[in-house]
This record gives structure tokens, C-alpha cells and sequence, in this order.
């Protein structure tokens, strides 16, 4: 398990430092926002760096509950489990899913990414996903690993952009109106505001990675018990 962890936060690693790099880079963002691209002002870049690492990040971490859960489905549907914990499985990674989604959504509001930038969210999901759904096959602990890494980071972006709201570093993001889509799934009020939202996806990003962790040592448990180890 030890070899799992450091192979997983190297790989969590890599994956954050080039999803920084490609937030940075303008020449993937093309669209009608102004806070999706470079302007003036050190307040301005600021926020557009936010932005774009959080919808790199939500695009990518939402692959996880759609490809893990897509297999433990074919797994019911091979072989007919008659316990209920592949089907708790599935539902937990499907809510995971829309957990993921919901964060998109709610920044994707503020953002307004134009079509080709959506395109481009877009093919990266689905490399995500074959990426997350070929690992899932190959060794199933892994690939839920690499997911409580993944939470365990998005705590900590949704931790420093709600300290960042609350010293007045990113008022435009402080200032937009929260979804309808966000309120209604955390089942917020009308007057919640923006550092409000991220300290409720910073709890789910942790419970996420608390829940990931417990299912990385349910399938390792499962696959040594498999070879006999």
C-alpha cells in the first residue's frame, strides 16, 4: 500500500503541475470572457488563473466516478453479485460524479468559456476518461488513489480561493451570483455567497477523499484475496 500512495501523489503531481501549466497558457483559452483571458491588473490575472485551474481540475476529477462507476456496473452485469455493495458502489461514484459536475457548473457560470474552449474541456474529459477506465481494468486500487489525491488537492485549490475571496483578492469571483444548480444541491439559501460555495465543495472535496481512501483498501484488500496474498 505504501508503494501505491507515492505512486499515486506522483502521479496526482504530475497531473496538477501540468493543469497549472495549461492554465497559464492563453493560447488554449479562446473565448468571450474577459476572465478567462489575460487583462490588466494583477487582481485580473489572478482570477483568471483561478478560473481556469478550477474547470481543468472539475473536468478532470469528474472522470473518475463516470469511468470506475461505468465498470463496477459491467461487473453486476457479469456477474450478478448478490450483495448490495457493488450496487452502493456504483451509487457513490455516480454521486462523486455529480458532485464534480455541480463545481463545473458553478464556475463555468462565472466564467462563460466560448465554444472552442469548451471543445477543448471537452476532448480532455474524455482522454480523462479512457485514461481513468484503462487504469481502472488494469488495477483497480490505483485508479481510486489516484482519485483521493486528486480530492485531497481540490480541498486545498478551494481552501487558498475562499481565503483569497475573503482578502478581497478576486472580486469578481466573490461578487457573481452562485448558480441556481449549486444552491439547490447543497441546499443553500438565496444570500449565499461565493466563499460560502467554496468552503461547502471544499468539505465534499475532503469527505471525497476520505471515501476514496476507505475504497483504495476495500479492492486492494479484494485483489489479494484474489491471488491468494
Amino acid at each position: 500500500m505504501q508503494q501505491l500512495e507515492k505512486l499515486g501523489k506522483g502521479a496526482v503531481s504530475v497531473i496538477l503541475a501540468l493543469s497549472l501549466i495549461a492554465a497559464r497558457a492563453d493560447i488554449l483559452w479562446i473565448g468571450n470572457s474577459p476572465l478567462l483571458n489575460y487583462t490588466a491588473g494583477q487582481k485580473k490575472r489572478k482570477q483568471t488563473v483561478w478560473l481556469r485551474r478550477i474547470l481543468l481540475l472539475e473536468t478532470l476529477a469528474a472522470c473518475h466516478g463516470l469511468a470506475s462507476g461505468l465498470l463496477h456496473h459491467w461487473e453486476t452485469i457479469l456477474y450478478a453479485p448478490t450483495s448490495a455493495a457493488p450496487h452502493s458502489m456504483v451509487y457513490a461514484l455516480m454521486g462523486e460524479y455529480d458532485s464534480h459536475r455541480t463545481h463545473f457548473a458553478t464556475f463555468q457560470v462565472i466564467a462563460k468559456p466560448g465554444p472552442i474552449t469548451r471543445l477543448l474541456l471537452l476532448g480532455t474529459q474524455i482522454a480523462g476518461y479512457l485514461v481513468q477506465g484503462l487504469i481502472c481494468l488494469v488495477y483497480m486500487p490505483l485508479c481510486f488513489q489516484l482519485a483521493r489525491f486528486t480530492a485531497e488537492a481540490a480541498s486545498r485549490v478551494y481552501c487558498d480561493l475562499a481565503q483569497d475571496i475573503a482578502a478581497g483578492q478576486v472580486p469578481d469571483i466573490a461578487n457573481a451570483n452562485v448558480p441556481a444548480v449549486t444552491r439547490m444541491f447543497y441546499s443553500l439559501p438565496d444570500n449565499t455567497n461565493m466563499r460560502q460555495v467554496c468552503l461547502c465543495i471544499e468539505a465534499d472535496d475532503v469527505f471525497h477523499a476520505k471515501w476514496e481512501h476507505a475504497a483504495t483498501h476495500h479492492h486492494h484488500n479484494a485483489v489479494a484475496h484474489m491471488y491468494g496474498k
